[in-house]
Protein backbone atom coordinates (compact mmCIF):
# COMPACT_ATOMS: atom_id res chain seq x y z
CA UNK A 1 0.00 0.00 0.00
CA UNK A 2 2.79 2.46 0.98
CA UNK A 3 4.67 1.78 -2.58
CA UNK A 4 1.28 2.47 -4.19
CA UNK A 5 1.12 5.53 -2.29
CA UNK A 6 4.90 6.25 -3.53
CA UNK A 7 4.01 5.85 -6.91
CA UNK A 8 0.65 7.62 -7.16
CA UNK A 9 2.26 11.14 -7.65
CA UNK A 10 3.54 9.88 -11.03
CA UNK A 11 0.73 8.12 -12.06
CA UNK A 12 -1.51 11.14 -12.35
CA UNK A 13 1.27 13.10 -14.23
CA UNK A 14 1.37 10.09 -16.44
CA UNK A 15 -2.67 10.37 -16.90
CA UNK A 16 -2.40 14.40 -17.24
CA UNK A 17 0.18 13.84 -19.82
CA UNK A 18 -1.83 11.46 -22.10
CA UNK A 19 -4.59 14.30 -21.68
CA UNK A 20 -2.25 16.78 -22.92
CA UNK A 21 -2.43 18.38 -26.63
CA UNK A 22 -0.74 21.48 -28.03
CA UNK A 23 -3.24 24.71 -28.46
CA UNK A 24 -3.61 25.72 -31.88
CA UNK A 25 -2.05 29.05 -31.49
CA UNK A 26 1.35 27.17 -30.66
CA UNK A 27 1.26 25.34 -33.76
CA UNK A 28 2.65 26.77 -36.88
CA UNK A 29 1.17 26.88 -40.48
CA UNK A 30 3.83 26.18 -43.68
CA UNK A 31 2.78 28.68 -45.81
CA UNK A 32 2.20 29.16 -49.60
CA UNK A 33 1.77 31.61 -52.35
CA UNK A 34 -1.47 32.12 -54.04
CA UNK A 35 -2.65 34.62 -56.67
CA UNK A 36 -6.02 36.22 -56.01
CA UNK A 37 -7.90 34.78 -58.97
CA UNK A 38 -6.71 31.27 -57.89
CA UNK A 39 -7.69 32.10 -54.28
CA UNK A 40 -11.39 33.48 -55.83
CA UNK A 41 -11.49 29.96 -57.52
CA UNK A 42 -10.64 28.53 -54.83
CA UNK A 43 -13.04 29.60 -52.58
CA UNK A 44 -16.19 29.08 -55.08
CA UNK A 45 -15.15 25.34 -55.36
CA UNK A 46 -14.50 24.68 -51.72
CA UNK A 47 -18.30 26.49 -50.68
CA UNK A 48 -19.71 24.44 -54.01
CA UNK A 49 -18.14 20.81 -52.02
CA UNK A 50 -19.19 22.51 -48.71
CA UNK A 51 -23.12 22.41 -49.96
CA UNK A 52 -22.91 18.59 -50.55
CA UNK A 53 -21.11 18.25 -47.06
CA UNK A 54 -24.07 15.50 -46.60
CA UNK A 55 -21.33 12.87 -48.37
CA UNK A 56 -18.15 12.38 -46.73
CA UNK A 57 -16.14 12.42 -49.71
CA UNK A 58 -17.32 15.78 -50.71
CA UNK A 59 -16.77 17.59 -47.18
CA UNK A 60 -13.57 15.94 -47.35
CA UNK A 61 -12.51 17.88 -50.75
CA UNK A 62 -14.01 20.76 -49.22
CA UNK A 63 -11.76 20.42 -46.46
CA UNK A 64 -8.78 19.82 -48.74
CA UNK A 65 -9.25 23.01 -50.22
CA UNK A 66 -9.91 25.32 -47.36
CA UNK A 67 -6.66 23.85 -45.51
CA UNK A 68 -4.82 25.17 -49.10
CA UNK A 69 -6.77 28.31 -48.65
CA UNK A 70 -5.92 28.67 -45.02
CA UNK A 71 -1.45 28.45 -45.81
CA UNK A 72 -1.85 30.97 -48.49
CA UNK A 73 -3.65 32.81 -45.63
CA UNK A 74 -3.42 31.76 -42.32
CA UNK A 75 -4.62 34.82 -40.39
CA UNK A 76 -8.62 34.63 -42.29
CA UNK A 77 -11.17 33.82 -40.19
CA UNK A 78 -13.57 32.28 -42.47
CA UNK A 79 -11.41 29.95 -43.45
CA UNK A 80 -10.62 28.72 -40.32
CA UNK A 81 -13.89 28.52 -38.69
CA UNK A 82 -14.95 26.64 -41.81
CA UNK A 83 -12.36 23.99 -40.99
CA UNK A 84 -13.65 24.07 -37.30
CA UNK A 85 -16.54 23.36 -38.21
CA UNK A 86 -15.96 21.27 -41.09
CA UNK A 87 -13.27 19.02 -39.42
CA UNK A 88 -16.16 18.27 -36.26
CA UNK A 89 -18.85 17.64 -38.73
CA UNK A 90 -16.29 15.13 -40.04
CA UNK A 91 -15.90 13.41 -36.98
CA UNK A 92 -19.75 13.51 -35.19
CA UNK A 93 -21.39 12.66 -37.96
CA UNK A 94 -19.19 10.64 -40.73
CA UNK A 95 -16.93 8.68 -38.91
CA UNK A 96 -17.30 5.74 -37.07
CA UNK A 97 -13.86 4.31 -35.51
CA UNK A 98 -13.44 6.31 -32.21
CA UNK A 99 -9.42 6.83 -32.81
CA UNK A 100 -10.40 8.63 -36.34
CA UNK A 101 -13.03 10.43 -34.78
CA UNK A 102 -10.69 11.65 -31.68
CA UNK A 103 -8.24 12.56 -34.67
CA UNK A 104 -10.34 14.82 -36.30
CA UNK A 105 -11.82 16.37 -33.15
CA UNK A 106 -8.51 17.38 -32.16
CA UNK A 107 -8.09 18.76 -35.75
CA UNK A 108 -10.76 21.09 -35.16
CA UNK A 109 -10.04 22.18 -31.64
CA UNK A 110 -6.50 23.14 -33.21
CA UNK A 111 -8.15 25.28 -35.94
CA UNK A 112 -10.94 26.79 -34.00
CA UNK A 113 -8.29 28.02 -31.27
CA UNK A 114 -5.95 29.57 -34.67
CA UNK A 115 -9.09 31.22 -35.25
CA UNK A 116 -9.68 32.31 -31.57
CA UNK A 117 -5.75 33.96 -31.77
CA UNK A 118 -6.87 36.15 -34.98
CA UNK A 119 -8.02 38.39 -32.31
CA UNK A 120 -4.79 40.06 -31.58
CA UNK A 121 -6.04 40.97 -27.91
CA UNK A 122 -7.04 37.25 -27.02
CA UNK A 123 -3.94 36.21 -28.73
CA UNK A 124 -1.37 38.31 -26.58
CA UNK A 125 -3.38 37.91 -23.19
CA UNK A 126 -3.03 34.38 -23.41
CA UNK A 127 0.81 34.69 -24.73
CA UNK A 128 1.61 36.50 -21.64
CA UNK A 129 0.70 33.70 -19.50
CA UNK A 130 -3.10 34.43 -18.72
CA UNK A 131 -5.41 31.62 -18.81
CA UNK A 132 -8.03 30.57 -21.93
CA UNK A 133 -10.54 31.13 -19.22
CA UNK A 134 -9.26 34.87 -18.13
CA UNK A 135 -8.78 35.75 -21.64
CA UNK A 136 -12.02 34.96 -23.34
CA UNK A 137 -13.34 38.26 -21.85
CA UNK A 138 -11.36 40.00 -25.05
CA UNK A 139 -12.87 38.21 -27.54
CA UNK A 140 -15.98 39.48 -29.38
CA UNK A 141 -19.50 38.23 -31.55
CA UNK A 142 -17.07 37.83 -34.72
CA UNK A 143 -15.64 34.90 -32.92
CA UNK A 144 -18.59 33.50 -31.58
CA UNK A 145 -18.79 30.85 -34.25
CA UNK A 146 -15.23 29.71 -33.46
CA UNK A 147 -15.37 29.68 -30.13
CA UNK A 148 -18.40 27.34 -30.13
CA UNK A 149 -16.69 25.24 -32.46
CA UNK A 150 -13.85 24.83 -30.58
CA UNK A 151 -15.74 24.36 -27.61
CA UNK A 152 -17.81 21.36 -29.07
CA UNK A 153 -14.45 20.12 -30.30
CA UNK A 154 -12.66 19.81 -27.53
CA UNK A 155 -15.49 18.59 -25.61
CA UNK A 156 -15.61 15.61 -27.89
CA UNK A 157 -11.89 14.88 -28.17
CA UNK A 158 -11.77 15.18 -23.85
CA UNK A 159 -14.91 12.90 -23.66
CA UNK A 160 -13.26 10.10 -26.07
CA UNK A 161 -9.69 10.44 -24.80
CA UNK A 162 -10.60 9.45 -21.35
CA UNK A 163 -11.02 10.93 -17.60
CA UNK A 164 -8.21 13.34 -17.46
CA UNK A 165 -9.00 15.07 -20.46
CA UNK A 166 -12.34 15.63 -19.36
CA UNK A 167 -11.51 16.82 -16.26
CA UNK A 168 -8.36 18.43 -17.35
CA UNK A 169 -10.55 20.59 -19.98
CA UNK A 170 -14.20 20.83 -18.42
CA UNK A 171 -13.68 24.27 -16.85
CA UNK A 172 -12.25 25.67 -20.24
CA UNK A 173 -15.22 24.47 -22.42
CA UNK A 174 -18.19 25.52 -19.65
CA UNK A 175 -16.48 29.10 -19.93
CA UNK A 176 -15.98 28.96 -23.72
CA UNK A 177 -20.25 27.85 -24.06
CA UNK A 178 -20.56 30.67 -21.34
CA UNK A 179 -19.17 33.26 -23.50
CA UNK A 180 -20.69 31.99 -27.04
CA UNK A 181 -24.28 32.93 -24.64
CA UNK A 182 -23.32 35.97 -23.60
CA UNK A 183 -22.32 37.00 -26.71
CA UNK A 184 -24.70 35.55 -29.63
CA UNK A 185 -27.28 33.15 -27.38
CA UNK A 186 -28.79 32.28 -30.13
CA UNK A 187 -26.11 30.96 -32.20
CA UNK A 188 -26.24 27.84 -34.29
CA UNK A 189 -30.02 27.41 -33.98
CA UNK A 190 -29.93 27.60 -29.84
CA UNK A 191 -26.90 25.82 -29.57
CA UNK A 192 -26.00 27.36 -25.98
CA UNK A 193 -29.00 26.35 -24.62
CA UNK A 194 -28.28 22.96 -26.13
CA UNK A 195 -25.16 22.08 -25.08
CA UNK A 196 -26.14 22.65 -21.36
CA UNK A 197 -29.16 20.60 -21.93
CA UNK A 198 -26.96 17.76 -22.80
CA UNK A 199 -24.38 18.99 -20.12
CA UNK A 200 -27.37 18.58 -17.22
CA UNK A 201 -28.36 15.60 -18.13
CA UNK A 202 -24.77 13.75 -18.95
CA UNK A 203 -23.15 14.95 -15.34
CA UNK A 204 -23.34 13.22 -12.66
CA UNK A 205 -25.19 15.50 -9.30
CA UNK A 206 -22.07 16.32 -7.58
CA UNK A 207 -20.87 17.94 -10.56
CA UNK A 208 -23.66 19.87 -11.38
CA UNK A 209 -26.16 17.30 -13.29
CA UNK A 210 -29.58 18.36 -12.79
CA UNK A 211 -32.30 17.14 -15.15
CA UNK A 212 -34.85 19.92 -14.34
CA UNK A 213 -32.06 22.00 -15.85
CA UNK A 214 -31.39 19.97 -18.37
CA UNK A 215 -35.16 19.63 -19.68
CA UNK A 216 -35.34 23.65 -19.42
CA UNK A 217 -32.56 24.48 -21.49
CA UNK A 218 -33.52 21.95 -24.01
CA UNK A 219 -36.73 23.28 -24.51
CA UNK A 220 -35.23 26.70 -24.35
CA UNK A 221 -33.12 25.78 -27.41
CA UNK A 222 -36.56 23.93 -29.22
CA UNK A 223 -38.10 27.52 -28.77
CA UNK A 224 -35.02 29.29 -30.46
CA UNK A 225 -35.01 26.83 -33.35
CA UNK A 226 -37.61 24.03 -33.61
CA UNK A 227 -36.43 23.50 -37.26
CA UNK A 228 -32.71 22.22 -36.15
CA UNK A 229 -33.54 18.37 -35.77
CA UNK A 230 -30.27 17.85 -33.86
CA UNK A 231 -31.70 19.22 -30.61
CA UNK A 232 -34.32 16.33 -30.37
CA UNK A 233 -32.14 14.04 -30.85
CA UNK A 234 -29.76 15.00 -28.25
CA UNK A 235 -32.62 15.38 -25.77
CA UNK A 236 -33.78 11.85 -26.91
CA UNK A 237 -30.02 10.19 -26.56
CA UNK A 238 -29.47 11.89 -23.14
CA UNK A 239 -32.42 13.29 -21.38
CA UNK A 240 -35.39 11.26 -22.17
CA UNK A 241 -32.92 7.57 -21.79
CA UNK A 242 -31.98 8.91 -18.32
CA UNK A 243 -35.39 9.60 -17.19
CA UNK A 244 -36.66 6.20 -18.43
CA UNK A 245 -39.14 8.15 -20.55
CA UNK A 246 -39.81 5.58 -23.78
CA UNK A 247 -42.93 6.99 -25.34
CA UNK A 248 -41.28 10.83 -25.22
CA UNK A 249 -38.14 9.15 -26.63
CA UNK A 250 -39.36 6.76 -29.37
CA UNK A 251 -42.46 10.21 -30.26
CA UNK A 252 -39.81 12.35 -30.70
CA UNK A 253 -37.34 10.58 -32.82
CA UNK A 254 -40.22 9.54 -35.00
CA UNK A 255 -40.81 13.18 -35.53
CA UNK A 256 -37.65 13.65 -36.44
CA UNK A 257 -37.89 10.97 -39.18
CA UNK A 258 -41.31 12.74 -40.13
CA UNK A 259 -39.62 16.41 -40.78
CA UNK A 260 -38.58 18.00 -43.85
CA UNK A 261 -35.27 19.17 -43.75
CA UNK A 262 -35.35 20.92 -47.84
CA UNK A 263 -37.57 23.30 -45.42
CA UNK A 264 -34.32 24.28 -44.72
CA UNK A 265 -31.37 24.35 -47.12
CA UNK A 266 -28.52 25.87 -44.91
CA UNK A 267 -28.99 23.07 -42.21
CA UNK A 268 -30.78 20.22 -44.72
CA UNK A 269 -27.10 18.07 -44.62
CA UNK A 270 -26.76 18.56 -40.60
CA UNK A 271 -30.48 17.30 -40.33
CA UNK A 272 -30.34 14.82 -42.89
CA UNK A 273 -27.63 13.03 -40.98
CA UNK A 274 -29.49 13.67 -37.42
CA UNK A 275 -32.10 11.45 -38.90
CA UNK A 276 -29.53 8.61 -39.25
CA UNK A 277 -29.10 9.25 -36.10
CA UNK A 278 -32.53 8.81 -34.71
CA UNK A 279 -33.01 5.53 -36.64
CA UNK A 280 -30.07 4.48 -34.72
CA UNK A 281 -31.40 5.36 -31.51
CA UNK A 282 -34.65 3.81 -32.15
CA UNK A 283 -33.38 0.61 -33.69
CA UNK A 284 -31.43 0.14 -29.87
CA UNK A 285 -34.48 1.97 -28.43
CA UNK A 286 -36.01 -2.02 -26.08
CA UNK A 287 -31.71 -1.94 -25.03
CA UNK A 288 -32.09 1.47 -24.23
CA UNK A 289 -34.72 1.18 -22.05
Amino acid sequence: MSQFFRMAPLLCLFIMACASRDSGWDKKTATVSMSSTEATNLIKEALGLWEGRVEQTKLQSSLAIFERLHAANPADLQTLVYLTRGYYFLADSHLQDIEQKKKNYETAASYGEKAMATNREFKESVQAGKSVEESLGTLTRTEVPTIYWTAASLGKWAKATGIAAALKYKTRIKAMVETVERLQPDYFYGAPARYWGGFYSVAPSFAGGDMKKSKTQFEKSLKMAPEYQGTKVLMAEVYYTKEGRKKEFEQTLKEVLASKFDNHPEIGPENALEKKKAEKLLSKMDDLF
